[in-house]
């Protein structure tokens, strides 16, 4: 029996010859593969982890942090309220008053307007405050009040001064100080001043007299010592101006207000050296050359 060969094509040799070796190529290349992928993904897991990691110290840092603010501001609190409570304690209050200055100004008036009677805090205290209550007294032209820790306060007065008395009607009297203030009522006559007498309205103590009454208070608060037993009365009448009434003698014109010094010396020299039997008037509105009407 006679075998018969069979020959094949070249081009198919060669073609399954390639197809072999890719084959065993990528046999061998499959692990390399596999560790490289196994490689990755284990390095992916790591970063994620490590990503997650500090992510979750920073929340905790960020936790701690806003704690601290919050216990922060809670012992701020109560510090600042334990101050409160310590500078509002019997401790630190208003326990002892001195008054400097107060001649004609009760203990009792200051201590009222100013509220120190109730004997507050000190910290409550307002000088300022109580500067403008004590300012609004009569006699009282300015006021210091300072406090002086632990439990005092100084209060500091500069008194006005009565420079004369204004009749305010029947059985009333009004010392006035130069500004025409009244700083209090009478109902004798004081010595020392000269009467401001007038139809005009005379307020309580606190109150200033009326603007026409203000050119008398002028002169009567010129009027020296040495002349004030002579005088009577001082006035505002019409176009005269100022009048001065003498005790048994003459009225003395001084017009307006103005170069009172010098009508004062004339005055007193005219007085002194002038024989005023049957004399009327004495004007002195020209103080350098005073004019006697009979």
């Amino acid at each position: 029996m006679t075998a018969t060969l069979h020959r094949r094509p070249r081009g198919r040799v060669l073609e399954h010859v390639k197809g072999e070796r890719t084959k065993r190529e990528h046999a061998k290349d499959a692990p390399a593969e596999s560790r490289a992928r196994a490689r990755h993904d284990g390095g992916s897991a790591g970063t994620d982890s490590r990503i997650r990691a500090r992510q979750v110290a920073v929340a905790r840092a960020a936790g701690r942090r806003r704690l601290r603010i919050v216990a922060g501001l809670f012992a701020f609190l109560a510090l600042l309220a334990l101050v409160l409570v310590v500078l509002h304690s019997p401790f630190l209050a208003a326990r002892s008053v001195r008054i400097d200055g107060a001649r004609h100004t009760t203990r009792a008036e200051v201590l009222s307007v100013t509220g120190l009677a109730r004997k507050p805090p000190l910290v409550d205290v307002s000088a300022a405050a109580d500067e403008s209550a004590l300012d609004r007294l009569p006699w009282v032209e300015r006021a210091s009040v300072v406090r002086e820790w632990p439990s005092a306060v100084r209060v500091v007065l500069v008194e006005r001064h009565a420079v004369a008395e204004v009749a305010a009607g029947t059985g009333r009297f009004a010392l006035v100080d130069p500004s025409g203030r009244v700083l209090e009522d009478t109902t004798v006559r004081v010595a020392g001043f000269a009467l401001v007498t007038g139809d005009g309205h005379v307020p309580p103590p606190g109150g200033a007299v009326q603007r026409g009454q203000k050119p008398a208070v002028d002169v009567a608060g010129a009027v020296p010592i040495s002349l004030l037993a002579r005088v009577v009365s001082v006035a505002s009448v019409g176009s005269s101006g100022v009048v001065l009434r003498l005790l048994r003698g003459p009225r003395v014109l001084f017009g307006s207000p103005t170069e009172l010094r010098q009508k004062m010396v004339a005055l007193a020299t005219v007085l002194a050296r002038v024989p005023l039997t049957g004399i009327v008037t004495i004007d002195l509105r020209v103080p350098a050359s005073p004019v006697l009407t009979s």
